[in-house]
Order: structure tokens, then sequence, then C-alpha cells
């Protein structure tokens, strides 16, 4: 069986922010981190994101590379991990983006109380799963379905979730040459006992730093659940 992973993906500016301070959809990050982006990809399978990440690009990031794609179908992969939705919304607009990207698509929710809305498949999506009462017992039930390496790209309240329980194996963040301000970091401004979570020294091992080109800098760090 492959070893479950939680890589969290992202691209942030020097200041920390993910998002310039009016909110919305923002694109950080140029051709140097959109490769890294979709070699994590291309290793993962399934990518996670939050439901107002998705309102906010109506699309997710797909494998575009073509020696990429052939190494995942050489793998006997599909060619596109699965899409992971996390959002407890219901009905989404049939127009956007998303809905025509060829790949799976997963809606991860509460479990409902009306036991007629819980069968219920929206449209647009192939499977629906019930979010558990943790993290940690959801993506037990994926590792059951085949998904073990998940990529998780946001917003920064499901980071903040995954984080709260210690579930984020590896960080790989690129720092774009940008100073944004205002509060959107990658991380929720509400956390307030992170510190306590993770209080002690060494929590994150220097795995890599690497230019990109255009004044960008990937590092990566591995969780050290041995200190």
């Amino acid at each position: 069986m492959k070893e479950k992973w939680v890589k969290l993906v992202l691209a942030s500016s020097i200041d920390g922010r993910i998002a310039y301070p009016e909110g919305g959809k923002t694109q950080l990050g140029q051709s140097g981190d959109r490769l890294v982006l979709e070699e994590s990809l291309a290793w993962s399978d399934g990518i996670l994101m939050g439901g107002q990440t998705l309102r906010d690009h109506q699309s997710i990031c797909v494998i575009k590379n073509k020696n990429l794609l052939k190494q995942r179908t050489l793998k006997g992969k599909n060619e596109q991990p699965i899409a992971l939705i996390a959002s407890n919304q219901i009905d989404f607009p049939a127009n956007w983006l998303f809905f025509r990207q060829p790949l799976q698509k997963w809606l991860i929710q509460k479990q409902c109380q009306d036991k007629r809305n819980e069968i219920t498949l929206p449209n647009g999506f192939d499977e629906k799963i019930n979010l558990k009462l943790t993290w940690r017992d959801s993506l037990d039930d994926l590792y059951k379905k085949g998904i073990a390496k998940v990529v998780l790209l946001g917003g920064a309240n499901l980071i903040s979730a995954f984080l709260l329980e210690d579930l984020i194996d590896e960080l790989q963040i690129t720092i774009t040459p940008d100073l944004l301000g205002g509060g959107y970091c990658w991380v929720s401004s509400e956390l307030r006992n992170l510190n306590t979570i993770m209080n002690k020294k060494n929590n994150w091992i220097l795995k890599e730093t690497k230019k990109l080109g255009n004044n960008e800098l990937l590092i990566r760090y591995f969780r050290n659940n041995l200190s």
C-alpha cells in the first residue's frame, strides 16, 4: 500500500499573502512555479481544495505538461488526479470552467440531516463523500478509495483545519517577488492556538530551496514528526 502523504502547494508573496487586499481571484507565480505545481499534481492521487477557493477561481489546476501526462499514463494512472472539493454548498453554476475540465470531481460534505439529500449527487460531480468528524478520519476514507497522496491547494480555512490536526506532511511554497499587504495570509487570521500545537523545536525540516527564475524561490519543508 502507498504511504499517506499531504503536500500543501501554494504561491505566496514575500509578506506571506496569497491574495490581494480586496480578495477574490489572485494569480501569483509564473512559469517556474507552474511547472513545480504540475509536478506535484502528477505525483498526487487527488487535489483537495475548499469551496470558497473554487468559487473565487471557478476552476482547478490541471496538468498541461505533456511529459508529466505521459508519465502518469505509463504508470497506469488517469492523466489527471481526482479533484476533491470540500464544500457544504450543494448547487454550483454549471457554466464554470471547472465542470468542463477533464478530471473526476468528488464533493466532500458534512453528512446531511435529510437522508434524501444525503444520497443526491450534485450536478457535475462524479462522487460524494461524507466528511467525518475529523479530517484525519476523512483522509482514512479517501485512502481506502485509493487516494493516498493528496495535494492541498487551499484556502486558508482548510489549510488551518489541517494544521490544527497536524495532517500536513510537506510544505511546498513558491515565494514570489510581490508585497501585497492586506489580511489574506495562507493561515487563517482566526487561528489563535497554532503555537501551542506546534510548540517543539525543529518542527519542519528544510528539504529543498530552488531558484525558479523571474525572482521566484521554491522552498520545501517536511514535517518533523520525531521532534
